[in-house]
C-alpha cells in the first residue's frame, strides 16, 4: 500500500490569503492552472484542463474550512487518480506566517511507477502557491 504524498512549507502570509488561493477561480490560476472552474462550495465540481491533456481533471470540493482546511476527491478520468484526495490543511504561526501541509491520499489504485514524478510536481505546485502568495505575481505551473 502507497503512502500518502505529503509536503510541507512555511509562507510568509495569513491563512487567510492561502484559502481564498485555493480555492477560487483566480487563485488557483495564480499558482496551479489557469484554466480552472474552481468555486468555493461544498459539492462543487472543479475542472483543471491542462494543455495537451484531453480530458480535465475533476476534483469535487468534499471539505472547506475557512482559513483552515480545503478537502477534494477526484472524480476520474486520469489514469489512477479515482478516488484520490487532497487536502491543505493550514496552520498560522507565531510569527504572522502559515505552515501548510498538503496531503495526496487514499493512492490505493495509484500506479506505483508513476508515484515518484507526481509527487515532485505537487512539490512544484507547492511551491508555486508559496511564491504567488508572497509576491503577488501570478506563476502558474501548468498552462
Amino acid at each position: 500500500m502507497l503512502s500518502d504524498m505529503i509536503h510541507e512549507v512555511e509562507i510568509a502570509a495569513k491563512p487567510q490569503t492561502i484559502y481564498q488561493a485555493i480555492t477560487t477561480k483566480e487563485g488557483e490560476a495564480g499558482f496551479w492552472v489557469p484554466n480552472n472552474t474552481m468555486s468555493p462550495k461544498v459539492g462543487h465540481v472543479a475542472a483543471f484542463q491542462f494543455k495537451g491533456a484531453p480530458v480535465p481533471l475533476r476534483m469535487r470540493v468534499d471539505a472547506l474550512e475557512p482559513d483552515k482546511r480545503v478537502a477534494w476527491t477526484c472524480l476520474g478520468e486520469f489514469p489512477g487518480w479515482k478516488d484520490t484526495t487532497v487536502t491543505w490543511t493550514l496552520r498560522p504561526t507565531a510569527d504572522d506566517k502559515t505552515k501548510v501541509e498538503f496531503r495526496m491520499g487514499n493512492l490505493a489504485g495509484y500506479p506505483p511507477e508513476e508515484v515518484g514524478s507526481v509527487n515532485y510536481t505537487w512539490g512544484q505546485v507547492v511551491g508555486r502557491l508559496k511564491a504567488f502568495v508572497e509576491s503577488g505575481r501570478p506563476q502558474p505551473f501548468l498552462e
